[in-house]
């Protein structure tokens, strides 16, 4: 998180989101304001801005006040934007699901152009509703505000990410017209490598230490794509070619053990070979090694293979909605019925529930 400076957002970009959010043409502003549509693009470009005379009609025009429409607000950095979301999980945690939802929309409130809080709430409140199976149409109208508003801001990242999220959301509710036009606004893989570029530059010019953190960067990015694409092959092929998944599975993990990947990811790659196994120990033991690695930050330079990577992962804040969903799996899922016939199973659930009680506790 360190590193990066603070988001402010400019006029012309709120005024150019806001528009698009309440479906307003550049001449419908224009008209509304006795101005002309050129006027109203040069200020969306960010070539001029409006009179000051013009602000407090276009303020209401847009439904936002002067403060947000001139950034008066600071923004927030990424270690405040955690320090947020941290605390959102830490409500849900409680099972007060209208009391997260009232606490997200105040901070979205507080900062209604900050695209990467909107987002950063929108996705934990996502998650928490897909773990936690908890359903709420206002909650689910206010994700879906949000994502929409990420998804027309100039944050790539943030952006892409809401894009991403709506696409699922179109494909699971079957408007796969809808899911076609999101896809098409993703961006295409550039034809050109810019970071084996920037490498290159970084080694011509005697920055080798940059060089060997961007590419142990990348190093772990091919790794874990390249484990997830195993993990989908083996899901697609479990029920008419076991042989075929096993053989997948068996890859993602050895990918896993050479490049030092997260060991969450081993556990996940054992917990769903055992599953499909119907083999409990081998189960229980995964999830054993699944519920100790969210709890666990995952340190990249502790690994011979990532010495110049000096951040660390911290699952805390997912691992927390994640182990709450497990263990309800475990306890009421029929899936999860082989496991209670184990020996094993009621000491496996005390440990699961005290490591769970650690996130709660954090």
């Amino acid at each position: 998180m360190s590193g990066r400076k603070e988001i402010r957002m400019k006029i012309n970009e709120i005024i150019r989101q806001r528009r698009k959010a309440l479906g307003l043409t550049q001449e419908q502003i224009a008209q509304r304001l006795g101005v002309s549509a050129p006027a109203v693009n040069k200020w969306e470009s960010g070539v001029s801005y409006p009179d000051i005379t013009l602000l407090p009609p276009l303020a209401r025009l847009l439904k936002i006040d002067l403060n947000t429409l001139l950034s008066f607000k600071e923004e927030l950095t990424e270690a405040e934007i955690a320090d947020l979301v941290r605390e959102l999980t830490q409500v849900i945690q409680t099972g007060q699901v209208e009391a997260a939802l009232l606490y997200a929309r105040e901070q979205a409130e507080e900062y209604p152009s900050c695209l990467p809080l909107l987002y950063a709430l929108a996705s934990v409140l996502k998650s928490c509703s897909m773990l936690l199976s908890e359903h709420s149409e206002e909650a689910d109208a206010l994700i879906r505000q949000w994502l929409e508003q990420c998804a027309q801001g100039e944050d790539g990242q943030v952006r892409d990410g809401a894009i991403g999220f709506l696409f699922l959301d179109a494909l699971k509710q079957e408007q796969f017209e809808e899911a076609r036009q999101l896809l098409n606004r993703l961006p295409q893989p550039p034809m050109i490598d810019k970071q084996q570029l920037q490498v290159n530059l970084y080694l011509r010019s005697k920055e080798t230490e940059k060089a060997l953190e961007m590419m142990e960067r990348r190093l772990i990015k091919t790794a874990n794509d390249l484990s997830m694409q195993l993990g989908t092959l083996a899901n697609l092929t479990i029920k008419d070619q076991p042989e075929t998944a096993q053989r997948y599975l068996q890859l993602c993990r050895w990918i896993g053990e050479q490049l030092d990947l997260m060991p969450y990811n081993l556990a996940y790659a054992d917990w769903t070979a055992a599953t499909d196994r119907q083999d409990s120990e081998a189960a229980l033991a995964a999830l054993e090694a699944m519920f100790q690695a969210l709890k666990t930050p995952w340190i990249a330079s502790h690994s011979a293979l990532y010495p110049h990577i000096q951040d660390q992962n911290d699952m805390s804040t997912f691992g927390a909605l994640l182990s709450q969903s497990l263990l309800k799996a475990l306890q009421q899922d029929e899936t999860m019925q082989f496991l209670r016939q184990s020996p094993r199973y009621e000491q496996v659930l005390h440990k699961l529930h005290e490591i769970t009680e650690s996130h709660i506790e954090k």
